[in-house]
């Protein structure tokens, strides 16, 4: 059976002249992160953010002055020539969005706080009649807000976002991806009743996991329920720089593999226009994917709103997930080729160690002297060798590499561990049964495939349907001499593999101009992404907005540089209280905007310091996080 790509059906809405969903493209969006009243510098950002390529614009509005200065920004926008959407942004106060739906052309609601305070993580009860009765009071609110949305042709996103539940979906669904779900339906099926079709839909979440869940789930449930609503895809607080931009490419990455996805964000910490190049990039590359025809069962390949993982033999290296680096590209081998990836290593008595951020297996093909002079004198502290089989003598002090051709007719091969190379038409049923019978072999998943994800999905899916309990490694090659591409091509290409803990290990290679070090933190940030190992300190930071009232990009560098030696601490940076203590609630320790160049510290969900001059917030954090680690 022939298998190709495909999206997930959803209607198509107008956004002022934009269309989003259904067979439009895939549209790229940001954030203003200017005082919204502050017209001229809100005019100013947007048409920084629409040349870079961004196709609608958003501010928050925090009040009546914010919600007035969107007429202004809008005018001034269209007299210089700029179309483009504008959204507002609107938590709180349900009278704010009523306002600011005359004039813009899409409004952001959070069924969170639409109606409902945020909760409060204090475990409450509801009756039925009380449940009841608080869903009638939202009827009755949304209501009168969509009638004017409807008359100003204006569209609405439903934005729920994990941390911003209300009390009411806490007591009955608890902190999951089946609340964020239910928050959301309660929504739509009153957009259904009342026949207002204009509508897009949007579950974040910083924990990637939950984020996937989330939308997979709801796309399940609108099938079921007969909703097509269009679906803004986003990880919120996906933190800055390479982290964040790896962090969203997983994130929305699985998802747009799946058929997930009409229009993305991918939120820095920064400046609203450096999101648009990374999400451009992450669309571009996903629109490869309507370029491949495989010819197998689409059930093995395709399996979206679906959450699975697999069991592995006792293989006891694959405990968690392992990162191979491949130096077979470097110029030059030498004892500095291990230390540009992290090892120590000492000459003089011949000894290489490994430690939490250096690559577990280290590839060296056919490198002869490297082989001999490491495979027998040299002392190796977690770390193992892999070889090409034809390099592999009986007793080498490494691991075999095999195709799988090689393997069926080798003479010689390990008791221990034999890596075999696999794509899809090798899985025939003779290798089915050797596979089932020999304990030793660890799956290299290949693909012939530009985009080998679904080549690499249908593999392991055999191997579940045959209950085949291997170790597989995924194995992507590239050919990228720009960072940032190689970057989003590598996390979502391989992150769902890990957030659906079908995979056992990462092997990512680059014969273009780049070095072993970035191609092995790559692996390393990807699965920390997709929270499947943790080698680094973690910051959950959002981009801010006009709600926030510090200087939060200041702040997470002086964060950073505070904490990074912190490996497998959460740390939030957070810009304000509306999603903050939220998202931020699975952390260790939070840093959460409380006025103007104010901060509140938190250990986990409590509360610690108020009102923290940001000048010397950064500082108070680690004193705080040092006296822990003291007890």
């Amino acid at each position: 059976m022939s298998f190709s790509y495909k999206r997930f059906a959803t209607k198509t809405i107008k956004v002022g002249n934009l269309l989003l969903g259904g067979n439009e493209p895939i549209r790229v969006q940001s954030m203003a992160n200017t005082s919204t009243h502050d017209v001229e510098a809100s005019v100013q950002q947007a048409i920084s953010m629409i040349k870079a390529g961004a196709e609608l614009v958003r501010y928050t509005v925090v009040d009546e002055r914010d919600a007035n200065a969107l007429h202004d920004i809008k005018q001034k926008l269209v007299a210089q020539g700029y179309n483009t959407p504008i959204v507002a942004d609107v938590h709180f106060n349900p009278n704010l969005a009523d306002i600011v739906a005359q004039w813009v052309d899409k409004v952001r609601i959070n069924p969170g706080n639409y109606l409902e305070r945020r909760a409060t993580f204090k475990q409450l009860t509801f009756t039925d009649e009380e449940y009841n009765a608080e869903l009638q009071k939202l009827r009755e609110r949304l209501t009168s807000f969509l009638n004017i949305c409807s008359q100003h042709n204006t569209a609405v996103r439903i934005g729920t976002n994990h941390g911003s539940l209300s009390d009411r979906i806490m007591s009955r669904y608890g902190d999951t991806p089946a609340g964020m779900v239910e928050a959301t339906m309660e929504f739509l099926r009153i957009c259904k009743e009342l026949n207002f079709n204009n509508v897009a839909v949007s579950l974040k979440s910083s924990n990637t996991v939950v984020m996937v869940q989330a939308y997979r789930l709801l796309a399940k449930q609108m099938q079921e329920e007969n909703l097509s609503f269009p679906l803004h895809l986003g990880v919120t607080e996906a933190g800055s720089g390479t982290e964040g931009i790896i962090k969203s490419s997983v994130g929305i990455g699985t998802l747009m593999i799946d058929g997930l996805g009409d229009t993305i964000r991918v939120s820095l910490t920064g400046a609203p226009e450096s999101e648009i190049a990374p999400a451009k990039e992450l669309v571009e590359h996903i629109n490869s994917l309507k370029n491949i025809n495989l010819q197998y069962n689409d059930s093995l390949a395709y399996s979206p709103y679906t959450f699975t993982s697999r069991a592995i033999g006792n293989h006891q290296q694959f405990a968690k997930p392992i990162v191979v680096a491949d130096i077979t590209t470097e110029q030059q081998i030498s004892p500095d080729t291990f230390r540009n990836l992290g090892f120590d290593v000492d000459e003089k008595t011949m000894s290489i160690t490994g430690n939490k951020q250096t690559p577990d297996v280290v590839y060296l093909g056919s490198l002869d002297s490297l082989i001999s002079e490491l495979a027998s004198g040299t002392k190796l502290n977690e770390i193992e060798l892999l070889v090409d089989s034809k390099m592999w003598v009986k007793g080498c002090n490494a691991t075999p590499l095999f195709s799988l051709a090689n393997y069926l007719t080798a003479k010689y091969k390990s008791n221990k561990s034999n890596w075999v190379m696999v794509s899809l038409p090798d899985l025939t049923d003779n290798v089915i049964k050797m596979l089932k019978n020999d304990p030793t072999v660890v799956v290299v998943a290949c693909s012939r495939y530009q985009c080998p994800t679904f080549e690499q999905r249908a593999i392991i899916n055999k191997l579940i349907l045959n209950n085949i309990n291997l170790p597989v490694v995924i194995s992507n090659i590239y050919k990228e001499d720009n960072e940032q591409r190689f970057q989003i091509h590598a996390a979502s290409d391989s992150g769902l593999f890990f957030i659906d803990g079908l995979a056992n290990g990462l092997w990512i290679s680059n014969f273009g101009n780049m070095n072993a070090r970035t191609i092995t933190d790559t692996s390393f940030t990807i699965l920390q992404a997709s929270r499947a190992r943790y080698t680094k300190t973690e910051y959950i930071s959002c981009p801010s907005c006009g709600r926030t009232l510090y200087d939060i990009e200041r702040a997470v560098n002086e964060v950073k540089r505070a904490t990074s030696h912190l490996i497998g601490l959460k740390i939030a940076v957070m810009g304000c209280i509306v999603n903050g203590p939220g998202e931020m609630a699975d952390a260790d320790y939070g840093y959460v905007g409380a006025g103007p160049k104010k901060v509140n510290l938190y250990k986990g969900k409590t509360l610690v310091r108020r009102g923290v001059d940001e000048d010397v917030a950064p500082t108070e954090l680690l004193k705080m996080i040092e006296e822990d680690l003291k007890k």
